[in-house]
């Protein structure tokens, strides 16, 4: 550690050494103590996955058909011998599409077998019943990461050019004349632009809660009249919907201005190269790698995945929730998982004090929040199950006549039925939204739940083999984090079953909006690098940040075996990263989390105790008057 950047930047002053030792992979946009660990992860699953290559006796059904679709997915041989032949019967039926209503009456099929589609639903829990799901609706997003790149002519223009370049590269792969290709994609971009003006942006999506429009059946039917979209529906779900959930209302405003016939033939261009795009990853090594160009350019990522990632990948991605079972069955002792979830209940307990001696609710307001963190479901380590629709992929391989599209197109049907048959049910709330595997960590609001899988459970973020006051700096913030996102500018307008309701005082709610205000003002501007943070667009996390850290820090404190040095540094540790100059601007413009150094530093420039314990005064750059410091929870 270099002390002597202690008080003028802290998050430099502990990861010095690593920021200039540490080496961005070629087909990666940054590194990052997340990544590490995740690349130590996919090395030992990698591993495993060739083991199991030669000798799959001992794994169940659902690993036995990850192996099966795995030799296909890594067999580029056979791709090459295939080429484009296996999408031919699926971009026939977009190209056999004459007319509007032609498109409104296959649309069912497309969707089940994950054609896009200018228009999508998916059935999601109802913000205002937790415990039924419901049918949202919505028309496609746009091709550029958020709608302010569209603001600026000059970025505008200069990243429309790098899509068509790369786009045209892919087409001409797969055998298009110039001429058929620029005709493609000026049409796509036509149908783009249109899309564009009823696209909400990134900042605006943040706030969740704006999602939530329903609108009854008859207004649908009074306002859409060029496609039937209830009838569709009640196909989707195999009964009468009465109801939509727009989750955004232009799209209803709007859409016979963006889905008309006169606007057909450029849909019908922007769904070919949808396609292609989509469905290339799957084909010959040229589609795949030109398939991704775009996405590589725009976040700085050198390279594609080598081939072996990229099999094992396409593989692991239809099967990760059984993979990481497994991974977290076998990699995560009981030990850790016990002594996580005793940190997990001691976290929540200290939640409940912060509130209970909290200057600014009143106690009808601290009596729904305890009750909120009293009904919270915890979840460590791995699920109890998995989906149900694991148990209906059967495989099929090669010497079987199947292929990687077929196989693909097939099981995504089946996990799409299966969404679209939840409709009007209740919820399993013992599903998660991720595997064991994967280094990350949530809270859902409409089940009231945080996940922590096994993944996430090492060092630097938790080891049995550094001090509690690490643990409680690492872990131990990720973990009171997402009980903060319980009472963050989203998660607070859910109740302790997960429905939207409003459970404050309306003296209470204006003032944590207030504080909300003061936590947008504190990070809104503040220059990095590569750019200045959007202190409305990470709003939520830095609320669930500034309360993780005060919630671990008392925890740390309350354990007898405290160190303020062990815990500060381990803070500023696992928020390490080293980005392309490319990606950490994309993060600027697209990412509800604020910069890495930032979440390092300014929270802890607005802890009173990180001031105190390193001696830091109105001359230091880590200094930050009391006046601006913002303590929500």
């Amino acid at each position: 550690m270099n002390k002597e950047l202690i008080k003028k930047n802290f998050y430099n002053a502990v990861n010095e050494k690593w920021l200039e030792t540490a080496v961005i992979p070629d087909d990666q946009p940054s590194m990052s103590a997340f990544l590490e660990l995740h690349l130590d992860i996919e090395k030992l699953l990698m591993d495993l996955t060739k083991k199991w290559v030669l000798d799959p006796s001992g794994l169940n059904k659902n690993l036995k058909n990850f192996i099966k679709y795995y030799k296909m997915t890594s067999d580029f041989n056979k791709r090459a011998e295939l080429g484009t032949t296996p999408i031919k019967p699926y971009l026939d039926r977009i190209l056999s599409l004459g007319s509007l209503k032609d498109l409104e009456n296959n649309a069912k099929e497309l969707l089940l077998d994950s054609i896009d589609l200018p228009l999508g639903f998916s059935v999601m829990q109802d913000f205002k019943d937790s415990n039924n799901q419901i049918l949202y609706f919505g028309l496609a997003g746009v091709f550029l990461p958020d709608t302010t790149y569209y603001k600026d002519e000059a970025t505008k223009e200069q990243l429309l050019g790098l899509f068509r370049m790369t786009s045209t590269q892919l087409l001409l792969l797969y055998g298009y004349t110039p001429e058929e290709a620029n005709t493609i994609i000026e049409e796509t971009l036509a149908f783009d632009a249109l899309l564009v003006p009823v696209t909400k942006s990134r900042e605006e999506s943040a706030d969740y809660v704006k999602l939530y429009n329903p609108y009854d059946r008859s207004v649908i039917l009074d306002k859409i009249k060029n496609f039937n979209v209830m009838a569709l529906a009640d196909k989707l779900v195999g009964q009468k919907v009465d109801k939509l959930i727009f989750i955004n209302p232009d799209h209803l405003e709007h859409f016979d201005e963006v889905i008309n016939e006169n606007n057909f033939k450029i849909m019908k261009s922007w769904m070919i190269l949808q396609f292609l795009l989509s469905f290339s990853s799957l084909l010959t090594d040229e589609l795949r790698i030109a398939g991704g160009a775009f996405s590589r350019a725009l976040s700085g990522t050198k390279e594609a995945r080598s081939k072996e990632k990229h099999g094992f990948y396409q593989a692991y991605n239809r099967f990760n929730q059984a993979v990481g079972l497994y991974y977290g069955e076998n990699y995560f002792g009981p030990v850790a998982k016990n002594d996580v979830t005793i940190m997990v209940h001691e976290m929540i307990n200290v939640y409940k004090e912060r509130i209970q001696n909290n200057d600014w609710l009143q106690d009808a307001t601290k009596a729904k929040a305890i009750k909120k963190l009293d009904t919270l479901s915890v979840h460590v380590g791995y699920p109890d199950e998995l989906p149900p629709y694991y148990e209906k992929f059967n495989i099929s391989s090669y010497e079987e006549g199947s292929n990687i599209v077929e196989e693909t197109v097939k099981n995504s049907r089946i996990t799409n039925e299966y969404q679209f048959s939840q409709y009007n049910k209740k919820r399993n709330k013992n599903l998660w939204g991720m595997p064991a595997s994967m280094v990350n960590a949530y809270f859902n609001p409409t089940n009231n739940q945080i996940v922590f899988p096994a993944a996430i459970l090492q060092k630097p973020y938790y080891s049995l083999d550094q001090s509690s006051s690490a643990n409680y700096g690492g872990i131990g913030a990720v973990i009171a984090h997402e009980i903060s996102h319980a009472f963050d500018n989203n998660g607070a307008k859910f109740d302790e079953n997960g429905s939207l309701s409003n459970w404050w005082t309306e003296q209470d709610l204006e003032s944590f909006n207030k504080k909300a205000e003061d936590m947008i003002t504190l990070f809104d501007g503040v220059q990095t690098e590569y750019g200045p943070c959007n202190g409305k667009l990470t709003v939520s996390e830095n609320i669930a940040d500034s309360g993780g850290i005060r919630a671990a820090y008392n925890a740390s404190k309350n354990s007898g075996k405290h160190s303020n040095d062990d815990f500060f540094q381990n803070w500023a540790r696992v928020w390490r990263q080293k980005s392309s100059p490319e990606y950490a601007q994309l993060l600027l413009n697209i990412d509800v989390h604020g910069p890495a150094i930032l979440r390092a530093n300014m929270q802890l420039s607005n802890m009173p105790e990180f001031q105190e314990h390193y001696g830091i005064t109105k001359e230091d750059e880590m200094y930050l008057p009391k006046e601006k410091m913002v303590s929500i929870w």
